[in-house]
Order: structure tokens, then sequence, then C-alpha cells
């Protein structure tokens, strides 16, 4: 068998599920909103998602505040918004929506495919608030690689409106560089909340500092910044690190945008020492508020009663 998967307990009594081939080393909590903890290059030992050093995993309702109590790093997922805010539309306009939506603080409903060359985790969410089944599989082979598939199914009887982004948390490292697909303009908010475009090396930010993606600042510059593409020329982006790459991929004609969040020692959500990271976010739609997107942009989707939408990102580790 090219591919293994084992799980054990944790003394804070979460089980950790842990599939591995002689490349890959993924661990997932699926009881914490079916989470990505760890995704490691065997090769170099290179831990690419970043965790919390001091939060620890627990159980919270959707009510709870995601960056003060659960924001503790590794992959989740934010749908249907990212930001809290209410539902802009009716006929469930003013609903509540949470803090990096819905599944995070959810127990999905969770599947395996175990065969001798792949191992498929399949996670199922259904909306607290809205009606909708929300799908992610995260399929290992024998290689590199990890394929991500979504799918999200409208189950009401009229439009629903949202937006997505997968939200890995990776960790920096003085020496790194983001590479997006040449052409990319990044938007960000200035101090009227209003969204300002330029490019990936010459981001001019609120304070008038300048940010340069190819870069990346150091942990010294405390700087931090939330930053989403426009229309992408191609879907890709890629992480470079002394020992190797992480790249993703997807068809931007599925996922239009690509968000990046930067916490270059700007603060911490506990108090302590700042954190050191950064947030890769292949996205559909602009703006963290859904009821922002839906209000400012048209780059929010809408799927008919009973209409579906499916979409899939790839994640390629190199060694070099």
């Amino acid at each position: 068998m090219t591919i293994h998967k084992h799980e054990y307990h944790g003394d804070d009594g979460f089980t950790r599920v842990v599939v591995q081939n002689a490349v890959i080393e993924c661990e997932y909590i699926p009881t914490l909103g079916g989470k990505m903890t760890r995704l490691m290059d065997r090769r170099t030992g290179r831990e690419w998602l970043w965790r919390h050093p001091r939060m620890p995993y627990q159980q919270v309702p959707s009510t709870a505040n995601y960056v003060a109590v659960a924001d503790t790093g590794g992959w989740d997922e934010c749908f249907p918004t990212v930001g809290p805010c209410d539902y802009p539309a009716a006929p469930w306009q003013g609903t509540a929506l949470a803090d990096h939506g819905e599944l995070w603080c959810q127990t999905p409903t969770v599947t395996w495919l175990v065969q001798d060359d792949a191992v498929v985790y399949t996670c199922v969410w259904e909306g607290l608030t809205l009606p909708y089944t929300f799908m992610r599989s995260i399929e290992i082979g024998a290689d590199a690689s990890i394929d991500v598939t979504y799918r999200v199914k409208n189950h009401g009887e009229a439009d629903l409106q949202w937006i997505w982004c997968a939200h890995p948390l990776v960790s920096l490292e003085p020496g790194m560089a983001l590479y997006t697909p040449a052409g990319t303009t990044f938007l960000h908010a200035n101090h009227q909340g209003e969204l300002v475009s330029d490019a990936p090396e010459s981001i001019v930010l609120p304070d008038q500092r300048v940010l340069d993606l190819t870069h990346l600042p150091a942990v010294t510059s405390a700087m931090t910044a939330k930053l989403y593409s426009d229309v992408l020329p191609s879907g890709w982006v890629a992480l470079q690190a002394a020992n190797g790459r992480l790249t993703m991929r997807w068809d931007s004609a599925e996922i239009p945008q690509l968000a990046v969040f930067i916490n270059a020692g700007a603060w911490s959500n506990d108090g302590e020492s700042p954190n050191y990271n950064m947030g890769i976010e292949p996205a559909i739609g602009v703006y963290d508020r859904l009821s922002d997107a839906y209000s400012r942009t048209t780059t929010y989707a809408t799927l008919h009663p009973g209409q579906q939408r499916s979409w899939s990102v790839q994640v390629q580790l190199d060694a070099e």
C-alpha cells in the first residue's frame, strides 16, 4: 500500500486522523468543522500550516467569535460569509450569519474512501440558518499533490446568495515570497472602507507603508493587511520558502478571486506575542462580509432553488 491512514486520540480529547504517503503527511480533526491541522512535506520536514502556539482546540457555538476562540490555525472553510453580518436579501434578510461562516463550528458528516493508491476524506455540512448542503472532499494519492473538490446545493425555494473562501493559514518566515499570475491586481480597503487597487509588488497600505508580496515582510514589521484580487488572469498562487514551494491551482472561471491575509507581527488574538502567518485563500467573492459583497459588488454567487455549483483546488508541494 502506497498510502496510509491511522488515527490517535490527543490529550485534549479530540481524535486526529493522519493520512500520509511517501511525500505528504496530513492531519485532520473531523469533529472541529473538518479542520486540516497539518500539511507536512516529509522530504524536508517542512510544516506548511500555522498552528497557534497557545490557543487550545475547543468546540464552540456558531455565535462565538471565531478570531477570539477558534482561530487556532490549520485549514478551515468559510461559507456563506467570512465576516459576521446579516443576510442581505429576502426571504432571509436580517438573519445573522456567523463569523467565518457556518462550517468551522459544526461536526460534519464524514466519510472515508481508503484505497491502495488514494485516500478520500469527505465532509458534508448542512446550513444552520440557510437551506444548503456544502460538501468538501480531499483526496491524497501517491504523489506530492492534494485534490480538494467542493459542491454546494440550494435546497430552498428562493435564490441563495453567498461567498466562499478556503482558509488555510500558513507559517511565515523571513525570505518567503508569494507569486501570482502576471497582471494580477489586488484590492484593499482604505480608511473609508473603499477598495483601492495596486499591483502585488507595490500595495500601498492605509498607513502609507508599501507591501511587496514577492518579498514578504519580517515579523518585526508589525504589518497586517487583507487583500482581495480582482478577477484573476489565471487560477494559481505559489508560496516560495527556502527549501520548498506550496502551489495552489484552480480554474479561474470557477474561482475568480484570491484573498490574502497577512499578520507579520502586528497582533495576536490572545493578547500575547503577535502572530506571524498568512492566509492564502482562493475565493468566490470580494469583501469579508456577504452583506458588503452583495451591496457593493457583483462578485457574490447566487444559486437558484435546487441548483448546485462545484469547484476544485489542487495543492502541490515541491521540495526546492
